[in-house]
């Protein structure tokens, strides 16, 4: 049976939409639960539903206490999990925002052994770069690549991901190599873009620095679409050089100004997760298992 505590019931109202859907959820009398949503409205001194013959909607005062009491039940359901689990194997469902060239490439192939050795955790995976709200968006955490915004969530670093630029050998062979950074002005790059704004790229040589603003004539949003077009021979692009080790050792993309470093020189990959979250087992567990396995 589902909680039964007045908030939680009210929670459920709301998104079932009716007393009655709320009720066989969790097996009361449809009358047993509008007397515990009629008691929170005394306790509250507020309408919380607005009811008519044909449907109910919530009042004013309903939809701002929804927000509250929603969060107020999500942390009482993860109050009860981590409760319960104390002493016992970690369980329960995990959602996870991933990016997803990362994910696919390094995360993927860990979770069949993740799964074996902790059946009792569910994982709901979510290949998304741009959730920027964990908790609003109902994630228990995410992997993201770079460094933390949100001096709100907890981070644990997981590996660090180094940048390259590169292009094909086609494209170098009709356009010329640039020989250093401000070279790059002349040529197609091509740019990973989440936020409007203008794109500069960074270097370092002999503790100079370089800045060079590009101009490119295609942005996008993934890192897999850029590298096809890398490999269509369409500009230089930076990469993270795990993403192409292959296409480098079979000659399909060749190392741009491999004399000069890039700046940064390597980005973090960080686990994070809203302060409270780290003492879920569920979470503690699957990042404890990332870090082990992603810093051998």
């Amino acid at each position: 049976m589902k909680s039964t505590l007045p908030i939680d019931l009210f929670v459920r109202v709301v998104q079932l939409g009716s007393i009655s859907a709320a009720a066989r959820e969790v097996d009361l009398m449809p009358s047993s639960v509008s007397r515990q949503i009629s008691s929170l409205e005394q306790e509250l001194d507020a309408k919380l539903f607005q009811r008519t013959t044909r449907k109910q909607s919530l009042t004013e005062a309903g939809a701002v206490f929804y927000d509250y009491a929603l969060r107020l039940s999500r942390d009482m359901e993860e109050a009860r999990e981590v409760i319960g689990q104390l002493g016992n194997s970690p369980k329960g469902t995990l959602y996870i925002a991933m990016e997803s060239d990362f994910s696919q490439e390094f995360v993927a192939p860990l979770l069949p052994e993740f799964c074996e050795l902790h059946p009792e955790i569910n994982l709901r995976i979510v290949l998304n770069s741009n959730i920027t709200d964990i908790v609003e968006s109902g994630m228990d955490m995410a992997i993201r690549i770079g460094h933390l915004d949100d001096s709100s969530l907890i981070s644990k670093k997981l590996t660090t991901s180094q940048s390259i630029l590169c292009a094909s050998p086609l494209y170098l062979s009709k356009n010329g190599a640039p020989k250093n950074p401000e070279g790059l002005t002349s040529h197609r790059c091509l740019s990973f873009q989440v936020r409007q704004g203008r794109i500069a790229w960074m270097f370092k040589k002999d503790l100079e620095i370089y800045k060079v603003s590009i101009e490119s004539p295609i942005k996008a949003n993934s890192l897999s679409f850029l590298k096809k077009l890398a490999l269509a021979s369409q500009g230089v692009v930076m990469l993270p050089k795990w993403m192409v080790q292959t296409e480098l050792k079979n000659k399909e993309l060749v190392i741009v100004l491999d004399n000069y470093q890039l700046i940064p020189s390597s980005t973090p990959v960080q686990a994070v997760f809203p302060s409270k979250a780290r003492l879920a087992p569920k979470v503690r567990t699957f990042v404890d298992f990332l870090s082990e396995r992603l810093e051998s």
